[in-house]
């Protein structure tokens, strides 16, 4: 979404208490990119000054000067700032002056209103057509004295609410504002709850918002007292903060705020386990290795024992995330796509064998996003209680922000989409992926990342759409009805939505189907507000209420505390699924020979190379893969069934190498193309790829051969045929 502007309000003169004059975003013509613009309007003050606040932000960052003094100072458009500017006006004339910079190719537009009350009554003053602009920096611009008759006049974007940008100043509270800090940092306040919508029988209240001392919070956790700790992304204005601990009273409102584990922050994941606090850094101005970090306590309560466990080499957005404790008793880290794998993984990890696997070159993206950045992309690890053994358990998301564990015990993470491919064929959605053991998801750079049907890869359980996700969560514990007690929660940063994720068992996998939990109320009903609400972690407290965090990006911070109220029962129905059970507990059997030889597996597991369920047949190739191939290989080239004969000879071409290349592919002509339903005939074509992107082209008889023998299929009714057949035959 492009960030363009808003910054400041305006201002209204009357001598009575009048309706405040709408503010408008002002700029000034576009000479190039990466845009700074200069602003300035002389107001006349009638009276002593009693009261006076101003609100404002731009597109992309701003400053704002009072008579040559700054007074705020933000890097963020998506909420207003607001700051008490009483002790920096006087009676007379004054010089309010406002820079703003965009970074890339948007206009450096403003807004801005500051209400001053004296004994005379009341004004406003608002950005409009009535102020100068500048795309030219000049010396004591901002200075009373200036001489700005060369200067134009301030163009007008619109008045505030418009689109792209919407009413950033809807969560701005009257009378909230404080005076400046020294470098004229402003408290940014979170969206009132009474914006936000939520669900018939919820009720969703502001516990708190952020000072600015304490970063833009990013994640959330609690400790075994039930106090909630805080991290936030950036601690410029507080490089040796730490991560904030809330203790709330009886009523759910703050009564002590501090800092622990000093001076650690830019943490994206935080769980207590085994005695310890556990940490995932995300490198951003903190001087702390990206990573996992354990911290342990020396019994003065202030968490200050930080050691790491584990470098995970790779920073920005797309590093290092989440952890979280599974029901098994391990840790659980994921990294998004720009992480590389750490050294020292267990050598028996489920998660291995992966490439590319494109059959045909790809196209890299236009702007150059995470070009050569290759598999195993995004990736979660098991990590034993001691923090020693690092098992790399699946891969091939694209930023996978967190995660969470169902009433079964099964794993969710909730994946991010690539808003440059948004209307390609290539495009993937936001969603959420059951991530079992090896399995891999497909992400790869430009426009190679794979289609959910590819034999090797695993689906989505659900799309969610358009959106950038934060935070993940499941509801147990909460003091909901049971259908949100056995939800998942993910929260989309970008629209302010905190959805219920509702799964079903299908097989030994799910699918699922989504709403709206929270969100700003416009989103859900036209005409209402539609503030900024940038989502960022979601827990369930001790006290069985929800809680919920916004922040990122240098945006306003704010805690809110999600409880119900209805007539439904909220009786504990943290209970497993009696549907599926036997067929994930098959597939739990299966996972058990993933990454290791075991003499018994081969027989165990090839029955189940035949099943009709997709996570069955996936779970035994995995196993199949970890058994030496000499063992295998002829009863795969001699299986008759389909399903299972295709899935054999896919395990094959990932790990039989070039030797095996020539027999691998002539066993796929058991099953000629019209013989083979839709599923089928995708599963065939897969193989033909994986064995040419890993070995290169087989003999040119054999080359000669698949030509003649596919050609007879093309072009074929289905269009998802056509599309790998297409490129099969291309490469041959």
């Amino acid at each position: 979404m492009h960030a363009f502007f808003r910054i400041l309000a305006g201002l209204v003169v009357t001598s009575q208490v009048l309706l405040a004059q709408t503010p408008e975003w002002i700029w000034f013509q576009k000479t190039s990119d990466a845009e700074t613009r200069f602003f300035r309007k002389a107001i006349a003050i009638q009276g002593t000054v009693s009261k006076a606040e101003l609100v404002a932000t731009a597109d992309d960052a701003l400053e704002v000067f009072i008579n040559g003094e700054r007074v705020l100072a933000a890097d963020s458009w998506q909420n207003g700032s607001v700051v008490d500017v009483k002790s920096r006006l006087k009676p007379g004339t004054n010089l309010l002056a406002i820079r703003s910079r965009n970074g890339d190719s948007s206009p450096a537009g403003a807004i801005a209103r500051l209400t001053v009350t004296t004994d005379q009554g009341r004004q406003v003053v608002v950005t409009d057509r009535s102020w100068k602009a500048s795309a030219k920096d000049a010396k004591d611009w901002n200075q009373p004295g200036f001489d700005d008759a060369a200067w134009a006049t301030a163009q007008s974007l619109g008045k505030v609410g418009v689109d792209p940008w919407g009413d950033v100043f809807a969560s701005i509270v009257p009378g909230s504002a404080k005076p400046p800090g020294p470098a004229g940092e402003a408290r940014k306040v979170a969206t009132p709850a009474e914006q936000l919508y939520t669900l018939p029988g919820f009720k969703v209240q502001l516990v708190t918002s952020g000072e600015p001392a304490e970063g833009s919070w990013v994640n959330l956790c609690q400790d075994p007292q039930g106090r909630l700790i805080l991290s936030p992304q950036y601690a410029k204005n507080n490089p040796d903060g730490g991560l904030l601990r809330l203790t709330l009273g009886a009523d759910g409102q703050v009564v002590k705020r501090e800092f622990i584990a000093r001076p650690l922050y830019d943490a994206q994941g935080m769980c207590f386990a085994h005695g310890a606090l556990w940490v995932v850094v995300n490198k951003y101005s903190t001087t702390f290795e990206s990573g996992l970090y354990r911290i342990t306590d020396d019994g003065s309560d202030t968490w200050q024992k930080i050691q790491l466990m584990k470098a995970l080499p790779g920073g920005g957005e797309h590093g290092p995330h989440a952890v979280e404790l599974g029901p098994d008793g391990n840790l659980w880290v994921m990294a998004g796509n720009h992480t590389k794998p750490p050294e020292g993984l267990s050598a028996d990890s489920p998660h291995k064998n992966y490439a590319e696997d494109h059959v045909l070159p790809r196209q890299p993206d236009g702007n150059g996003h995470a070009t050569g950045i290759m598999a195993p992309g995004g990736y979660i690890m098991r990590v034993n209680p001691a923090g020693t053994k690092f098992d790399f358990f699946c891969g091939g998301f694209r930023n996978q922000f967190d995660f969470a564990f169902n009433v079964d015990g099964e794993l969710f993470a909730w994946d991010a989409d690539m808003e440059y491919d948004w209307g390609v064929p290539w495009y993937r959605a936001t969603r959420v992926n059951h991530a079992v053991s090896g399995a891999e998801f497909g992400w790869r750079y430009g426009t190679g990342k794979w289609p959910d049907y590819y034999a090797d890869s695993l689906g989505a359980i659900v799309d969610i759409g358009v959106g950038c996700p934060t935070g993940s969560s499941n509801g147990k514990g909460a003091k909901f009805p049971a259908k949100y007690q056995r939800a998942l929660y993910v929260l989309d940063w970008t629209y302010g939505r905190l959805m219920a994720v509702h799964l079903k068992p299908d097989g030994a996998s799910y699918t699922a189907t989504f709403e709206n939990f929270v969100a700003p109320a416009g989103l859900v009903t036209p005409g209402e507000p539609k503030p900024p609400l940038n989502v960022t972690d979601v827990i369930i407290g001790a006290d069985g209420a929800m809680y919920f965090t916004i922040g990122g990006r240098g945006t306003a911070s704010g805690l809110y505390r999600v409880t119900y109220t209805g007539p439904d029962s909220v009786a504990s129905a943290w209970q497993p699924n009696s549907e599926g059970a036997d067929a994930r507990a098959l597939r739990r059997q299966l996972e058990a020979f993933h990454g290791q030889p075991n003499p018994r597996a081969v027989d165990f597991l090839w029955p189940h190379l035949n099943s009709p369920d997709r996570a069955i047949r996936y779970a035994a190739r995995i196993a199949l893969e970890a058994q030496p191939v000499t063992e295998w290989q002829s009863r795969a080239l001699a299986e008759t069934s389909p399903n299972g004969g295709l899935t054999a000879l896919l395990a094959l071409a990932r790990v039989g190498g070039k030797s095996a290349q020539e027999d691998d592919l002539r066993g796929l002509g058991r099953w000629p193309m019209a013989t083979l339903t839709e599923r089928q005939q995708l599963d065939k074509l897969r193989v033909i790829q994986v064995s040419l992107s890993r070995n290169g082209l087989p003999s040119p008889e054999l080359v000669q051969l698949a030509i003649e023998r596919l050609s007879k299929s093309y072009p074929s009714s289905s269009l998802l045929v056509n599309r790998e057949l297409a490129q099969v035959l291309i490469a041959l």
